[in-house]
């Protein structure tokens, strides 16, 4: 039998070989460094801020970037912080705090710092972009799971987009709503490589799964109807076994003899084994007249029950058709023609013999009582002949010359 398994592997090897997809496909991104200083007013404390929190966009180039920390215009407090600072609006301006002249190198270059929502990414980046920004942070929401990952933002051209969790965009946010200017670097950090099942290699896997237990299923119901069919014949075989056997029964037998009319021992011979019939031969008759050795011909109607000249079908030849039939069991000689064939219980003796061989039986037993009869009177006188011989030469003895006796 063969193993479900076994029977499904042909089919993937097919659907490799026709370019079905992987199952999986590999997304590679990359961490950034997140690095940001500012001063504190009151204190002039420098805080210095640097960590791999960062994730690049799946269409932003991985390069390093610089420039002052921008929020959106309105970004700065009260109930409509959180909306302002998405980003979203076609018009937006943003807040760049600048160091006071003289404090430091002037820069030019900003980064735009937006939150998570309210629109696609790539409206948010195009929205910056216009506005000259050198890059584009956005910052995840609670709301959204407040984790990192790779934002699309396809089209937004050459512009960086990274992607920080929550913590770190508060973090960077709160001294800018208080005018503090921030200056923050992105430098690349680690190549990370994640696998991915997509929808399209899950419905791949499932209609295999699927095509591969139906083959089995199938298998399966072949296996067992053909083993059902197979049980169901063997039964039927064996009850019409015993239904020829029984017909077999039926048919008469016959030991061949010298004195057998119309059945030439010199010239006539079993079609079966091609060899002539001798005396003592046990011979089966079948209903057609065709007449067989008895080993010979027992075995082809167990196996064809039909004459193997005449194809004749001893059952319905019998009118045998199954029924229940007492059949006697009677000795039959056993053939002594060379084969070893034992008489069996379901043979029968032959039940019909022409009259006329009938006749000529008791005419020869007739005339053999009366060759007997003569013979007995013939070995009579012969024997009272003997006796009156032996009684003369008793006398002559006793009267030979010299007196003896």
């Amino acid at each position: 039998m063969v193993s479900p398994r076994r029977a499904a592997l042909p089919l993937l090897v097919v659907l490799a070989a026709a370019g079905c997809p992987r199952v999986a496909w590999s997304l590679v991104w990359y961490t950034a460094w997140v690095s940001t200083v500012y001063t504190e007013p009151g204190t002039n404390r420098t805080v210095w801020g640097s960590a791999e929190s960062g994730r690049y966009g799946e269409s932003s180039p991985k390069v390093n970037a610089q420039g002052l920390v921008g929020i959106p215009r309105g970004g700065g407090g009260g109930a409509t912080t959180a909306r302002h600072m998405e980003g979203c609006a076609a018009d937006v301006e943003y807040e760049i705090p600048r160091p006071p002249p003289g404090a430091s190198p002037p820069t030019t270059s900003w980064i735009a710092l937006v939150a998570h929502g309210g629109c696609p990414f790539k409206d948010k980046v195009a929205n910056a972009a216009r506005k000259r920004a050198t890059a584009v942070v956005i910052y995840n929401e609670p709301r959204f799971g407040n984790t990192t990952f790779t934002v699309p933002h396809l089209g937004t051209g050459n512009t960086v987009v990274i992607m920080v969790g929550y913590p770190k965009g508060i973090e960077i946010l709160e001294p800018v709503r208080r005018g503090i200017p921030v200056k923050m670097t992105i430098g690349v950090g680690k190549q990370h490589v994640q696998e991915y099942i997509t929808g399209q290699s899950v419905v791949f896997v499932a209609i295999a799964f699927i095509t591969m237990m139906i083959i089995s299923l199938a298998w399966l119901i072949f296996f067992y109807i053909q083993r059902f069919l197979y049980s169901g014949s063997q039964f039927r075989s064996q009850g019409h076994r015993e239904e020829t056997m029984k017909a077999i029964g039926q048919l008469p037998l016959h030991t061949v003899k010298h004195e057998d009319k119309g059945l030439d021992i010199d010239a006539e011979n079993c079609a079966i084994c091609i060899e002539n019939y001798k005396p003592k031969d046990t011979l089966r008759i079948l209903p057609c007249k065709h007449v067989f050795h008895r080993h010979c011909i027992d075995p082809w109607l167990l196996d064809h029950r039909t004459c193997p000249m005449c194809k004749l079908d001893i059952i319905k030849a019998l009118g045998y058709w199954g029924e229940s039939k007492e059949i006697p069991d009677v000795a039959v000689p056993e053939s002594v023609s060379g084969s070893s064939i034992s008489a069996e219980s379901w043979t029968i003796a032959i039940q019909e013999e022409n009259r006329n061989e009938t006749s000529d039986l008791s005419a020869s037993s007739a005339d053999q009582s009366a060759l007997s009869s003569n013979s007995l009177k013939e070995d009579a006188g012969e024997t009272t002949a003997l006796l009156e011989k032996e009684g003369r030469n008793s006398l002559h003895e006793e009267y030979l010359p010299g007196g003896n006796t």
